[in-house]
Parts: structure tokens; C-alpha cells; sequence
């Protein structure tokens, strides 16, 4: 009902038939004279802050401030991409621990689930940057990762971040899932692999070793990866 406590405004909607391309106007709702009655003022074509609005009403998300990180390449309703540079970190294993270099991290989350992907090089990856394995364990060939009973993030926004790197990053490598390096082949050899790595303090990844992730027969660029979706 309309009254002095409540405000209303109307939405019309226009479906294109053949393109089917679909626009609002919106439309002041004016009391009319006779009772319960209203009437629709001039209209004014939505813009995509207000379609942006709409879609945070329907899906109860309020609205607020958030700070963006610089490594974020990608942030939409449906993922989240960001990266991180090389870096030397405790690749854990069962039964043995080797401080070592990782090559740079692309991670993508959809809801309730995470892809990641290494890159060649330290810089700001690119939508035409090639994609590869990330050389870890418990991964699957799309990029996805066995959780186990490992609590996971189930949302794919800017908050979840640390928590998607410490299960990535952090976790025990129990077993190797998918092969993501060209020499070692068997668990124990890419242990080694990496105990190389640390008795020699590398202090870089042999990109030599990655093994490239492939779709089609093409190699994975970060823009079909997103493209994919979730799809392995």
C-alpha cells in the first residue's frame, strides 16, 4: 500500500525479441486522487549502476567498501583471480619439510572451489599469459586440488584470499595427483626434487621443469582459463 511511510518506484521491463536483449526504465509510482490508485511518472532507462543495485537486492549482498590488492586480476559475481609472484616458501611432504622456490601462482575461485596454475617470469600476469601446471601435489589434471578434510573458503571473494594461499601454500603434499613436472615422475623423485632445491639454496624455480596445461591441443592462456569457468 502507498502511503506517506512507504516509497515506491516501479520497473518496466523491454525484451528484444530477436536480439533478445533486455533494458529497464524506471518509474516514479505517484499516488493518484482516487483512493488506492497510483499513476507512473516519466521514465528513465536504467544505467548499469542501477542493474548493478537490482542484482545486489535480489541476492541480499550489501552493499560496501572494498579494498582492491594489487595482484587481483580478475574480480566478478562468479571468480576471483589474482596471483602471486615467485617465491621461496616450506614445501611440505609427509614425513619431510624443504624450504625451496615455487615458481608464480594464478588462482582462481569460483564458489566453493579453486584452480591454480603456475607462470613463467615475475611479471604482472597478462589475459595472454601461458598457463601450467602448478608444481605441487594433490592436484588434479584441470588445475583443481584434492581438499581431503582440509576446510576450504566457500566464497570467492576478496576475504577468502589468505585462506585459498594457506591451503594451497601451506598444505601437506600427500601424493602426486597429476604429473605437473617433466623429470620427476614418482612422488618420492619429485621429494627429492625439491630436497635438491633446498641443499642447494636456489633461490629461483627451474622453469625448465613445468609442464604446460593444455586444452584442445592448445596451450591454457590465463584468458580461457577463465573463459572455462569451473569446467576442468
Amino acid at each position: 500500500m502507498l502511503n506517506s511511510q512507504v516509497k515506491a518506484r516501479a520497473l518496466l521491463a523491454f525484451h528484444h525479441l530477436k536480439t533478445g536483449r533486455l533494458d529497464f526504465t524506471s518509474h516514479e509510482v505517484i499516488p493518484a486522487a482516487v483512493d488506492g490508485g497510483f499513476t507512473l511518472g516519466a521514465g528513465r532507462a536504467f544505467s548499469e549502476e542501477d542493474k548493478e543495485t537490482l542484482v545486489d537486492l535480489l541476492l541480499n549482498i550489501e552493499s560496501e567498501v572494498e579494498f582492491i590488492d594489487t595482484r587481483i586480476l580478475v574480480k566478478s559475481r562468479t571468480a576471483l583471480v589474482w596471483y602471486n609472484a615467485p617465491q621461496v616458501i616450506d614445501v611440505q611432504f609427509k614425513g619431510a619439510t624443504h624450504t625451496a622456490p615455487i615458481p608464480g601462482l594464478i588462482y582462481i575461485a569460483t564458489p566453493g572451489k579453486l584452480r591454480c596454475y603456475a607462470f613463467k617470469g615475475k611479471s604482472r600476469p597478462t589475459p595472454d599469459t601461458k598457463l601450467y601446471f602448478a608444481p605441487l601435489g594433490n592436484m588434479y589434471a584441470g588445475g583443481s586440488f584434492c581438499t581431503g578434510n582440509v576446510d576450504v573458503p566457500k566464497d570467492n571473494n576478496i576475504a577468502s584470499i589468505p585462506g585459498w594461499e594457506r591451503f594451497v601454500l601451506n598444505c601437506t603434499n600427500t601424493h602426486m595427483g597429476t604429473k605437473s613436472l617433466k623429470t620427476p615422475t614418482e612422488y618420492k623423485d619429485v621429494i627429492a626434487f625439491y630436497k635438491k632445491l633446498s641443499d642447494t639454496n636456489a633461490k629461483s624455480f627451474p622453469a625448465s621443469e613445468l609442464m604446460p596445461v593444455t586444452h584442445k591441443a592448445n596451450q591454457l592462456t590465463l584468458r580461457d582459463a577463465v573463459a572455462l569457468g569451473g569446467e576442468e
